[in-house]
């Protein structure tokens, strides 16, 4: 009788160590960001609940979603990321997401923490994440590091972990990445409808690549000797580099932070011995400091647009505009 039980025990002890084995050979496959749990897949037959740090990035889901996503932003239209404090109703938003869609970098970086405080479970996409700068374009920015560390930089955000000017989305080459990025994910957590999501995916890239080849036909015709820029914040190193384009000069160096007189005066100076044709300002700051060098320096006052793009503008809407402007302030 002891022998049989030994022997059966044997047998079972092989069984649990087969199959040990078997659980084993199979791969993780882990997400490009790790939740804090494995997101579920959504329910045949429910919208996915997308939720974005801004609407612009709201307009790529839709894009790519269509009907099979209700999608929403965290930001309000016209609101500046970098100095946004979150309140109460966008926990209670993200709480709900399947999935949730921000920048990274100092953009929008109190996402990640409101996405702990909730204990998401949805699938994370951060859009620039691995992203490097295009050749021509410094991966840090020396003025951006001048207040790290200190209780500004802290506030606003701008602690720069990694040096790296996060508004990748404004060079269309990068605007593609994002839009598949958001059509993979998407695919995975609602696997039923992935071949939408990427068909859906392509076509807005195409409409993407159709655009560029549009806005370097415009900027052709600007003269050489004008193409360069004056904007508020350093938010188009990418966007000049795709099209050309020079950077001369910014208003204020990082947003929260004035100018002080001497640095206004150097300004000034840059824009005349350059010769820039205009100043480029964005509405979620105040324009009056800009309008003030403008007119110092003899110079017009146009709008471009970054991560706070008007209600009703789309990615593509955006872009549009903000090439319309720059040959109509640069051409002359």
């Amino acid at each position: 009788m002891h022998r049989r039980w030994t022997v059966l025990g044997l047998l079972v002890l092989a069984g649990l160590l087969v199959a040990a084995c078997g659980q084993s050979a199979t791969p993780t496959v882990q997400p490009a960001v790790t939740p804090s749990a494995q997101p579920a897949a959504t329910p045949s037959g429910q919208r996915v609940v997308v939720v974005t740090s801004l609407p612009l990035f709201a307009t790529m889901v839709e894009a790519v979603g269509g009907d099979l996503v209700a999608v929403s932003a965290v930001l309000p239209p016209g609101t500046d990321p970098h100095t946004y404090q979150p309140a109460p109703r966008d926990v209670a938003k993200l709480a709900e997401a399947a999935v949730v869609v921000y920048n990274g970098g100092d953009l929008d970086f109190w996402m990640e923490r409101q996405l702990e405080a909730v204990g998401s479970r949805a699938r994370i996409v951060v859009l620039s994440e691995g992203l490097e700068p295009p050749p021509g374009v410094e991966a840090e920015h020396e003025h951006e590091h001048e207040h790290e560390g200190t209780p500004e930089a802290e506030k606003h955000g701008h602690d720069h972990e990694h040096g790296v000017n996060p508004h990748f989305w404004l060079d269309p080459d990068f605007g593609i990445v994002y839009v598949e990025r958001i059509a993979e994910a998407l695919a995975e957590v609602d696997p039923a409808h992935a071949e939408t999501y990427r068909a859906n995916a392509e076509r807005y890239s195409q409409e993407i690549r159709a655009f560029d080849e549009w806005a370097k036909g415009q900027i052709a015709t600007i003269p050489p000797e004008r193409r360069k820029l004056v904007t508020f914040h350093d938010a188009f190193p990418y966007f000049a580099a795709h099209y050309g384009l020079e950077l001369v000069g910014v208003v204020i160096l990082s947003p929260g932070r004035e100018p002080s007189p001497q640095e206004v005066a150097q300004l000034v100076e840059r824009i005349r011995q350059e010769g820039v044709p205009a100043i480029f300002v964005e509405p979620q700051f105040n324009p009056k400091l800009a309008q003030t060098i403008a007119q110092e320096a003899g110079v017009r006052v146009l709008e471009l647009y970054s991560d706070a793009a008007p209600a009703g503008l789309d990615y593509l809407g955006m872009m549009r505009q903000n090439v319309t402007n720059v040959v109509e302030g640069l051409r002359g």
